[in-house]
């Protein structure tokens, strides 16, 4: 099995990619193992809320038209 730090950089590059609903998923697998680890917890957090800016800014852009690349 893969070291802790070596899942954490990866689920960061993830959210770095772009991909945060990736990232939340990997989260989620590795809170099951790690319960309550204050490090993976804040993570998810912060990985959550951009997730939620993503979303919403993308549903914006649809609304008013504006195409993204």
């Amino acid at each position: 099995m893969a070291k802790l730090s070596e899942l954490i950089e990866k689920i960061d590059t993830e959210a770095k990619e772009g991909n945060r609903k990736k990232a939340l998923l990997m989260l989620e697998k590795l809170l099951e193992k790690v319960p309550d680890n204050k490090q993976l917890l804040s993570r998810k957090a912060k990985f959550q809320k951009e997730y939620r800016f993503e979303k919403r800014i993308i549903a914006l852009e649809e609304k008013y038209g504006i195409a993204t690349e």
